[in-house]
């Protein structure tokens, strides 16, 4: 039998039974080829509007894909919206009300990262994007809060821990099912969302394109700004689970795929600001040695 209770229900989610009760379903987290997914922005659109579902594309720090699936102007919900890495392990949701906004907040953050580390895409610490985000209207939510088995990559993980005291006066949410997660762990985040005062979404993490839509948020809203309001409300339900083996170890194939060409080319960046440093000091050096010898032969001399 499905959970329920709380607005949440683990199990697979009827689209059809939820439209017929007044609901729009969204899967909000998505991610595409513009970061660690293999499927292309017009292949979600046409999917979803098949499913008769809204989007989000969460693409790991980046928002070109996001950007793109509103400016396809689609029949179906689209709400802007980012996954950050960070420098602690976990990842974060952002959800905007505006594409302005999340453009925006995309451009302070990147200030930002290079202000701290020049010409590398270092990521920054949890607090620190969160407090970024905070001048913006927009949800932020912990990703798969208690996720993964062996590294840190949930917030909730790393409060346990505590690595990250008083991270959850800056958290507005959490994702209570991600369809990335196991049982045991979804279990735990939905836990923690019946027992406190707080916005729960759901989606998919998809990285493949049949992933879509097995998890969704659900809330009695068709506009963007209404839909966010419900969740902050806890208006809203989250339903769904996650997909089988074979799709998880497509998936985990997909990111590990894409991952690839992300580690050559940091490792080209990195390679690239080491040379210019080193560069740099080489000509230091050698712009002062004419100076020293030049001292040293006046002094001979006297």
């Amino acid at each position: 039998m499905p959970e329920k209770g709380g607005g949440i229900s683990y199990c697979p989610p009827d689209i059809g039974s939820l439209r017929a009760d007044g609901y729009y379903p969204v899967d909000m987290h998505l991610h595409t080829n513009h970061s660690d997914g293999r499927t292309g922005i017009w292949d979600i659109l046409r999917y979803a509007t098949a499913k008769k579902i809204g989007v989000a594309i969460t693409d790991h720090n980046e928002i070109r894909g996001s950007l793109e699936a509103i400016s396809k102007r689609p029949e179906i919900l689209v709400i802007p919206g980012i996954e950050l890495d960070t420098e602690e392990g976990p990842h974060l949701l952002f959800y905007f009300y505006t594409a302005g906004d999340l453009q925006d907040f995309f451009h302070d953050l990147s200030r930002e990262r290079n202000r701290q580390t020049p010409g590398l895409p270092e990521n920054l610490p949890v607090l620190e994007c969160l407090q970024i985000a905070a001048d913006y209207d927009c949800l932020r939510v912990a990703a798969h809060p208690y996720g993964y088995f062996g590294i840190n990559r949930g917030v909730l993980k790393c409060v346990e821990k505590q690595m990250l005291p008083g991270v959850l006066d800056h958290i507005d949410g959490i994702e209570a099912i991600c369809g990335g997660m196991m049982h045991g762990l979804n279990a735990k985040a939905i836990g923690y969302a019946r027992r406190h005062e707080v916005a729960y979404t759901g989606g998919s993490d998809a990285h493949i394109l049949s992933d879509v839509g097995n998890v969704v948020t659900a809330g009695t809203a068709d506009t963007v700004e209404e839909f966010l309001d419900g969740i902050i409300r806890r208006e809203n339900l989250v339903v769904g689970e996650p997909g089988g083996y074979l799709a998880k170890g497509a998936t985990a194939g997909v990111i590990a795929w894409s991952f690839v060409p992300y580690s050559i080319a940091m490792i080209g960046a990195r390679c690239s600001v080491r040379r210019r440093r080193a560069s740099a000091l080489v000509s230091s050096c050698c712009s002062r040695i004419p100076a020293y010898c030049g001292t040293e032969q006046e002094d001979d001399g006297s």
